[in-house]
């Protein structure tokens, strides 16, 4: 039972690991300011652009993200295995801090948009949450949640319904933005150092918001924690339990589809824009759970649909690897001074394409790498550094003896 378990869980995190790249490439490929636009996108809005961004907007953006952050407040619990509250609470401290070098590195030397502080930060508030019931912890990410979402609802709202803005000083303002973009984008294909420092400058900037992204945060791996605890993210959890979860997801990801078509069909209309990203954030959870519901599903059935979890638990044992690999290759292919030097020539098709030729890669490279090996490269030295020295090579097989 526990080796299915720790599969299912391997298999969540490849599938969240490959789902955050496709909704992180176009952060790679154009100025932060431009990367979830589609009316100010540099390379237009043709039908299939429009279509790519309608398609990651509407199944994968926040999804994934949120399925990561759930499934690192599972692990939260599980880190130190049989030892003692006060032992596993040590391991967890140091696991954390390491965490924070970890993703300090990589935000300001390789890319900005990193996640790993932020699970870090967040891992030292839930830590103390590990011994809660799975009522409490639901109870607590959900008001954590809501209040959020109603915060959202607040500023679209007065975004769609306040006083009409002064076209004149808007007009002013997209013109500073894009001359801003601009200079940006240069630096960002400039020399190397030109674009480690517009790195580092956008990753400092995005410090400000740490505050709201720690809630954010918190409030996942709460339910995460207690999605672990109730056996949903084990598998253990009835069919009856992931049917309802499949269906309620799968409904406000159709609703959340409706309305960015919608956006699309209608000339991209701001307004109807916000409500939809709206709509997105504040039931990215619920559609969260029905793939998580369906990857429980795949793994319990016979034939092609097993195939599925079973090729994403690789990927999801070296999560952390695959998770920087992919900063690395994306940066070498659009940063300037890296690589290919293409930031801001590639447009959503050809970012989708890239995408899915990664995910190909890294399902193949883990399933090498896993034959041979215990864990991934950066899992070794991450545990290397917070439990001390750890067998990298898979122990060779006992003999059978006639």
């Amino acid at each position: 039972m526990v080796k299915t378990r720790i599969v299912l869980l391997d298999s969540l995190r490849g599938l969240g690991v490959l789902g955050i790249l496709l909704c992180n490439a176009p952060d790679f490929a154009v100025t932060a300011g431009l990367a979830e636009s589609v009316r100010h996108w540099p390379h237009g809005a043709g039908a299939d652009t429009v279509s790519v961004w309608v398609a990651t907007q509407w199944l994968f953006q926040r999804k994934f993200v949120t399925l990561f952050a759930m499934l690192f407040g599972a692990s939260i619990f599980l880190v130190g295995g049989e030892r003692s509250e006060a032992d596993k609470g040590a391991i967890l401290r140091k696991r954390l801090m390491w965490m924070v070098g970890f993703g300090l590195l990589h935000g300001f030397a390789i890319w900005y948009g990193d996640v790993l502080l932020s699970y870090a930060l967040a891992g030292f508030a839930v830590m103390l949450a590990r011994s809660w019931t799975p009522r409490k912890l639901f109870t607590t990410g959900i008001a954590i949640w809501v209040l959020l979402c109603l915060l959202m609802t607040a500023g679209v709202a007065y975004a769609v319904f306040g006083p009409a803005p002064d076209q004149a000083k808007e007009a002013l303002e997209t013109a500073k933005e894009a001359a801003k973009n601009s200079a940006e984008a240069a630096r960002y294909a400039g020399t190397f150092l030109q674009s480690l420092i517009q790195n580092a400058q956008e990753r400092a900037g995005r410090l400000a918001a740490e505050p709201v992204i720690f809630l954010m945060t918190s409030s996942m791996m709460l339910l995460g924690l207690g999605c672990f605890k109730t056996g949903v993210f084990t598998g253990q959890a009835s069919n009856r339990t992931y049917g309802v979860l499949t269906v309620v997801g799968l409904l406000a990801l159709a609703a959340t589809g409706a309305l960015f078509i919608a956006c699309a069909l209608h000339g991209l209309d701001r307004s109807l824009g916000q409500v939809a990203g709206l709509v997105q954030a504040a039931t990215a959870p619920l559609t969260t759970l029905a793939y998580v519901s369906l990857i429980v599903f795949a793994s319990r059935s016979k034939g092609l649909w097993k195939a599925i979890p079973a090729a994403l638990a690789p990927v999801g044992q070296m999560a952390f690897t695959n998770y920087l690999t992919q900063s690395l290759i994306m940066t070498a292919i659009f940063y300037g001074g890296r690589g290919l030097s293409l930031h801001g020539k590639v447009d959503r098709p050809g970012l989708a394409a890239i995408t899915v030729t990664i995910w190909i890669v890294q399902i193949l490279w883990s399933r090498w790498w896993m034959d041979r090996f215990a864990m991934g490269p950066l899992e070794w030295l991450w545990r290397r550094l917070y439990r001390g020295p750890t067998p990298l090579l898979r122990p060779a097989p006992t003999p059978v003896v006639p």
